[in-house]
């Protein structure tokens, strides 16, 4: 099993803010966020997935009415990073209101659990006495918080 770094890229928040063309659309196509995990005994990017839902902004749009956009268009402006299981899977926030999990040798989304905030940290994860696992993140900010736990 190759070595698999997993690296967040975000090409809408990269190009910076004069990326935005009238009416507040962005000028690169989507998506604007990726996952992408690298083959280090290759060198070699092993795969890449949209991270994110989007803007429903963007997505609803009357200037893109009849446009034909992906599934997922990519969410900017996420904070923390990725967190990977001993049992194959990497668990990120993907700059909206989820908690994503993809499979880290296809990049496939396997699950995908809401969130009341924004993440603002990296996922971790923890075990009990009774050998139940569980995924903990930190989400939100100020007075609008809350740590969130799903078992595994």
């Amino acid at each position: 099993d190759p070595l698999v770094k997993v690296d967040f890229s975000n090409s809408f928040a990269q190009a910076g803010a004069a990326t935005s063309l009238p009416g507040g659309l962005p000028l690169i196509s989507p998506p604007y966020a990726v996952l992408t995990a690298i083959d280090l005994n290759k060198g070699e990017i092993a795969w890449k997935a949209p991270l994110g839902e989007g803007s429903p902004a963007i997505r609803n749009h009357p200037l893109l009415k009849g446009v034909a956009l992906p599934d997922r268009l990519g969410s900017p402006g996420s904070l923390g990073g990725a967190m990977v299981t001993k049992g194959g899977l990497v668990f990120i926030g993907g700059g909206d209101n989820y908690l994503y999990a993809f499979d880290k040798k296809t990049g496939k989304e396997v699950w995908r659990g809401r969130i009341p905030y924004a993440i603002s940290a990296v996922p971790m994860t923890y075990r009990t006495r009774s050998g139940r696992q569980f995924i903990v993140i930190a989400t939100g900010a100020g007075a609008d918080n809350a740590l969130v736990a799903f078992a595994l």
